[in-house]
């Protein structure tokens, strides 16, 4: 399995930024959900700036492999 996660990774380095992003987002959120009861909005302003530098990188990266 890490092998096929590892292929996926190399391959579609952008779409697994954001398979993780998404996921993380969702486990963070119902945590903070579940414990607090509540969502903080300034929170998303993070995870966006996080997720578009890690796109820029996995971008990079695909071009830079391309070459």
């Amino acid at each position: 399995m890490y092998q096929k996660l590892k292929k996926f990774d190399k391959e579609h380095p952008v779409w697994s930024v954001l398979i993780a992003a998404i996921v993380g987002s969702v486990i963070g959120i119902s945590m903070e959900y579940i414990v607090n009861g509540d969502f903080i909005y300034s929170g998303v302003y993070g995870a966006l700036f996080f997720c578009t530098i890690w796109m820029f990188i996995a971008s990079r990266k695909v071009k830079r492999d391309k070459r």
